[in-house]
């Protein structure tokens, strides 16, 4: 970094810091000592995540800094730094690093250019089933692994298709699009699919409420389903074939290596072990342990592969579970929700107005990071709406934001083909994000309160 570059975030890093600390100490009536510097903190936060003058991960760091700074005396916590320190280790973050692990291995022998090929020969010539054969693929592979790797996987398998197509071809937008809305749609469907998840889950185990890995995929595994198919829809409407067939060839990688089918094994027997959680009572985070012990143990996976691990993401949600504990633990919470006349609403309401900020937030700036500021604040409510719901369906509309480019990795690798136009993602992402926040508070009121047993 040379010494323009250095001042160019220095300032704007130092401006960010005047506001956060001018802002908590302003005398708030309501709010408590503790309240006020996580007022600060939390502003802080917001422009940092907002502005992106630092990387989201050292914005993480940095609430866990601050936090151990100057909320120990006021929250009245014995050494609280131990406190803030903890949500590097906290079972969510444990889970999420499990699955990075396995992904990381997943990707090293070429498991998921195998799955992709595998579903990809069962989609036809057909552009409908085309579309939908790399829509499925790229859902089912954000379920266990980053959408973004995802979405560069099926990039690389589709582009070389794309660029045969006649220039005012539609279809191909379809194509494009399909990949990044897909893959952003699947990670919805598992605890591990997307940060957002983790963080939901995570602020929800800290208020006394635990999810298992399968309660959250009861829920939102057919709301995923649904949203994949209402979008497949959308964008055969919107960006109509102009053949009756196509093909997509897929790259033959032969008989898969004896490490490649350790990998499987550990992949299919974790998995099964998420799912049957509430049969052998192991918890999630425990069987999350797993795949690092065993690949880095036998040295499937090696010193290079564990830093491809998502270490940064891990950070980010570290540092968003701190600032959700610091927000309720201090009363902040409570008190600016107060200021909104949302007591009384209910929860259909209450999601539908989080939901549509969410999503706003999310299509303009990191859906971790609008996850992190949301989720603690709703957490917060008091009054006839059922917070766990609200809570996950805040998660579920910050992955819903597809509107721009720097909506979401998946989004902007798409559009970095140069096949893409700006007017088309945007009309089409908007009218998708609109849909899925109606569609995704419906299902997810209607699941939480008419099925037994879940949340």
């Amino acid at each position: 970094m040379d010494r323009k570059s250095f001042y160019s975030k220095l300032i704007p890093l130092t401006i960010i810091l005047g506001i956060s600390f001018g802002i908590s100490r302003v005398g708030f009536p309501g709010l408590s000592e503790a309240g006020h510097r996580v007022l600060g903190i939390f502003v802080f936060a917001a422009l940092a995540w907002t502005t992106e003058v630092i990387p989201l991960a050292a914005t993480g760091a940095a609430i866990v800094f601050l936090e151990s700074l100057f909320l120990s005396g006021p929250l009245g916590i014995e050494k609280g730094y131990k406190l803030w320190m903890s949500s590097f280790a906290s079972s969510t973050i444990v889970l999420f690093a499990g699955g990075y692990f396995l992904a990381v291995a997943m990707k090293r022998y070429s498991l998921d250019v195998r799955i992709a090929g595998a579903i990809m020969m069962k989609a036809g010539q057909k552009p409908g089933g085309i579309l939908f054969g790399i829509m499925a693929t790229c859902a089912f592979l954000s379920m266990w692994m980053s959408n973004t790797a995802t979405t560069a996987l099926m990039m690389a398998v589709v582009l070389p298709i794309a660029n045969r197509f006649d220039k005012n071809e539609k279809f191909v937008t379809a194509l494009l699009l399909g990949i990044p809305f897909a893959a952003n749609i699947g990670g919805i469907a598992t605890p591990i699919g997307t940060p957002p998840n983790a963080i939901a889950i995570s602020n929800l185990a800290a208020a006394g409420i635990r999810i298992t890995f399968t309660e959250w995929m009861i829920m939102a595994l057919p709301i995923a389903l649904a949203l994949l198919f209402i979008v497949w829809r959308l964008l055969l409407a919107a960006f109509p074939p102009g053949k009756n067939n196509y093909s997509v060839e897929i790259p033959d990688l032969g008989e898969t290596a004896f490490r490649g089918k350790v990998v499987f094994g550990v992949f299919i027997i974790t998995a099964l072990l998420w799912l049957t959680e509430s049969l052998h009572g192991i918890n999630s985070a425990v069987i999350a342990m797993i795949p690092p012990i065993f690949l880095v143990g036998s040295g499937i996976i090696d010193r290079e592969d564990i830093q491809a691990v998502g270490w940064d993401i891990l950070i980010l949600v570290g540092g968003g579970i701190a600032l959700g504990t610091a927000m309720q633990r201090s009363g902040f919470s409570e008190w600016l929700l107060a200021l909104l006349p949302l007591s009384k609403s209910h929860s259909l309401v209450v999601m539908l107005v989080f939901g549509f900020i969410t999503l706003i937030g999310s299509n303009f700036m990191s859906n971790s990071a609008t996850a992190n500021i949301m989720i603690p604040l709703v957490l917060g409510l008091s009054g006839e709406a059922d917070n766990t719901l609200v809570a996950v369906a805040v998660a579920f509309c910050a992955s819903c934001a597809m509107a721009l480019p720097v909506s979401t990795p998946p989004n902007a690798i798409a559009y970095g083909s140069g096949l893409i136009k700006l007017r088309d993602m945007a009309k089409i992402g908007a009218i998708i994000g609109l849909i899925s926040l109606i569609f995704v508070t419906i299902a997810i009121y209607f699941i939480g309160n008419l099925i037994p047993g879940v949340y």
